[in-house]
């Protein structure tokens, strides 16, 4: 979704560079809360990226936190701990990332539930130093999304799994470096080394890509 001065606020914001996609989080002010409208501008930027044809993605945030995750304290008629549309919408924006060739998150500050599920969805996840990790779903009384729990079991194993998604810790950047989960990179130097790698990327013709991942993942 372009900004448009007819269209405010623009939650979340689409460019596009050549084969490459930049999706930026922008509700600052809301540390990115996930509530309807920004899920909505969501969904419909990466659309959007899709129908166009863009290779690969970044998606990134604006403001000192990447994003808080849903915002529960919005009154938007629906209810995250059951099936309704702001959780399909945060299940939907995680698909759509992950069905890109090649996807970079770059994470410059705390990413919380639906947050952190955002991010994971990417290839690779940059972190700056001062970026943390949480999972608080089981401790609101729900699920964290099915594809998410996948995508955990598969990158560490179920074990750590379940304590990354269960226990509703705090994990430093440096925490899931060890695991291989995010790759540390100084904050200032976050969207340069995420545009740097996603450039890397786009020099692959995506069809092999994709049947690289296919091939990982089989």
């Amino acid at each position: 979704m372009n900004a448009d001065p007819d269209q405010t606020p623009a939650l979340c914001l689409l460019q596009r560079d050549g084969a490459v996609a930049t999706v930026t989080l922008n509700r600052p002010a809301a540390r990115n809360a996930l509530n309807l409208p920004l899920l909505l501008q969501l969904v419909e930027a990466l659309e959007d990226a899709t129908d166009q044809g863009a290779g690969v993605l970044v998606l990134r945030a604006s403001g000192p936190a990447f994003c808080a995750g849903a915002d529960i304290r919005a009154d938007d008629g629906t209810s995250i701990g059951q099936p309704g549309l702001r959780r399909r919408l945060i299940e939907q924006a995680c698909d759509l990332i992950e069905a890109f060739p090649a996807s970079v998150a770059a994470v410059q500050g705390p990413a919380v539930g639906g947050g952190w599920a955002l991010a994971a969805a990417a290839v690779v996840t940059l972190a700056a130093p001062e970026a943390t990790f949480r999972f608080p779903e089981l401790r609101l009384g729900f699920l964290p999304p099915a594809a998410t729990v996948r995508r955990m079991r598969e990158a560490v194993g179920p074990a750590l799994a379940f304590r990354l998604l269960a226990a509703g810790e705090r994990f430093t950047a440096d925490d899931l470096a060890r695991l291989g989960l995010v790759d540390v990179t100084a904050a200032p130097d976050l969207d340069r080394r995420a545009r740097d790698l996603v450039d890397q990327f786009a020099a692959a013709p995506a069809d092999l890509m994709h049947k690289l991942r296919a091939a990982l993942s089989g």
